[in-house]
């Protein structure tokens, strides 16, 4: 934001401007009443006015002096405000800072992998012990190479909590929710959103309140992805479960 005293020395300067073009207009054409023998009056008028373009030059150059010194203080102002502020914001985002979140993120992910594995490993374990046994009621019959267990309250799949897959689609969630207002990295990034509602992102959708017909919709919306994620983020830092 220009300062008061650059605004004023602006004005002084276009004021100086303005006066030194009227008064050579004017000493042009006294300088012509000489030329054209209308000597003495002229003459005598040209002695003052070239006397006050000379002191306007001189105010001309003081304003534009003050300006430089006006425009060079709100520069060195401008300058050390923005300093202020990023040692402020920088200092709160420090790797330090960043590790801390790191530390809890791969805590979470760890954990998060380790209930996708072992989800994926009791289902293989279990379906092969059904079949063994000859399982009619629980083991699902498919008619391919699909693997489910039916249990009281839920059909487990294997296959369905893949932990590399699973983390992909927590990634792609979350950054099409910061699509929405906020651009991650330089340039911002690819993202990759997850394809259709998988079964645990459906409860979770539905613990937010989201109406099932937005399930088409789903992460394709920057929107949607937001609420359900911000519900997620609201519900862990509360300590509630679903």
């Amino acid at each position: 934001m220009t300062s008061k005293e650059a605004v004023e020395a602006q004005q002084q300067l276009a004021d100086a401007q303005k006066e030194k073009a009227e008064l050579d207009q004017l000493i042009g054409t006294l300088e012509q009443q000489v030329l054209d023998g209308e000597e003495s009056e002229a003459a005598r008028q040209l002695g003052e006015q070239w006397g006050l373009r000379r002191l306007v030059e001189l105010r001309q150059e003081r304003a534009a002096k003050r300006l430089k010194e006006a425009e060079a203080a709100d520069l060195a102002r401008r300058m050390e405000a923005a300093r202020k502020a990023a040692v402020e914001e920088l200092g709160t985002l420090g790797a330090r800072v960043v590790l801390e979140k790191y530390r809890v993120l791969l805590a979470a992910l760890d954990d998060f992998v380790s209930t996708c594995g072992e989800r994926e490993a009791a289902v293989l374990k279990h379906s092969q012990a059904l079949r063994q046994v000859g399982d009619q009621r629980m083991l699902v019959k498919t008619g391919d190479s699909r693997v489910m267990v039916d249990v009281p309250g839920e059909r487990f799949e294997f296959g369905q909590y893949e932990p590399g897959n699973m983390l992909a689609r927590a990634a792609g969630a979350v950054l099409a929710a910061r699509s929405v207002n906020h651009q991650v990295g330089r340039g911002g990034v690819g993202i990759v959103r997850p394809s259709g509602v998988h079964p645990v992102e459906l409860l979770l959708a539905v613990e937010a309140g989201e109406d099932r017909a937005s399930f088409d919709v789903n992460w394709s919306s920057g929107q949607w992805a937001a609420r359900v994620v911000a519900h997620a983020s609201a519900t862990a830092k509360a300590g509630e479960v679903a």
